[in-house]
C-alpha cells in the first residue's frame, strides 16, 4: 500500500509540475492565473474561442487545473514547433466549434466513426480541445489534405477581415489567378469564407498554385 501511495503521491506531483511550468511561461504578472492577453503575448496565434473552451468556469482566466486538460497544451503552443500545421477550429468552421460536416470538408475521406472518436463527449461537434487531443490529431493527419498543402486562413488574411482576397491569396499561393477565385468562390461576393477556403476544390487549386 505504501509502495502504491507513494506512486500516486508522485503522480500527482509530476502533473502539478508540468502545469506549473505552463503558468510559469504564460502567467506574466506572477498571480499564478493566463488571461487572454497574457496567453497572446506569449503565443499571438492563440484566439479567443479557443481560450474560452479552455476556461471552463468563464472567469476569463486559466488555472493550473485547466492547463492539465486534454488538448490544452497543443491550443497554446499551435503554432510553435511541432505544432506548426495545426488547424484551429475558427480557421475550419469561422466559430467556435465544427460540425461534422465541416470537418469532413476540411478532411476529404474522414469517416463517421473518426468524427465520433474525436467527438469525446458526443455532443455532435468538435471543440478546440477535442480537435487538438492526440488522438484527433493522428486520425486528422491522415486525412490531411496534400500533406499540409493549406496554410491557415488566419495567416492569409492579412488585414483581419476574416475573409482572403485574391490579393491576400496571391502572397500565400502565388499562382493563383482570378479564375481560379471565380471556381471556389462559392458565393460570388469576390472573397473566400472559411467554408470555401477549405473545400475540396479550393485545397486542390491552391495546392497547385503553392
Amino acid at each position: 500500500m505504501k509502495t502504491l501511495a507513494l506512486a500516486l503521491a508522485t503522480t500527482a506531483l509530476a502533473a502539478t509540475a508540468a502545469s506549473a511550468a505552463s503558468i510559469a511561461e504564460f502567467d506574466l504578472n506572477g498571480d499564478r492565473f493566463v488571461s487572454f492577453q497574457e496567453a497572446t503575448s506569449v503565443n499571438p496565434k492563440v484566439e479567443r474561442q479557443e481560450f474560452r473552451s479552455i476556461d471552463v468556469n468563464r472567469d476569463n482566466r486559466l488555472s493550473s487545473v485547466e492547463l492539465q486538460a486534454p488538448g490544452v497544451e497543443a491550443i497554446l503552443d499551435r503554432g510553435k514547433g511541432g505544432t506548426a500545421g495545426v488547424r484551429s477550429v475558427a480557421d475550419i468552421s469561422g466559430g467556435a466549434f465544427v460540425s461534422e460536416g465541416q470537418l469532413t470538408a476540411a478532411y476529404p475521406g474522414l469517416k463517421g466513426h473518426e468524427f465520433d472518436i474525436i467527438d469525446t463527449n458526443n455532443d455532435g461537434r468538435v471543440s478546440s480541445t477535442e480537435i487538438y487531443a492526440s488522438a484527433a490529431q493522428s486520425i486528422l493527419s491522415e486525412h490531411d489534405n496534400g500533406g499540409g498543402i493549406l496554410v491557415s486562413l488566419n495567416s492569409v488574411d492579412t488585414d483581419g477581415s476574416g475573409f482572403a482576397t485574391l490579393a491576400e491569396l496571391q502572397v500565400a499561393y502565388p499562382g493563383t489567378s482570378a479564375n481560379d477565385l471565380r471556381t471556389f468562390d462559392v458565393n460570388r461576393d469576390g472573397r473566400i469564407a472559411f467554408n470555401e477556403f477549405y473545400a475540396p476544390a479550393a485545397v486542390e487549386i491552391l495546392g497547385r498554385n503553392k
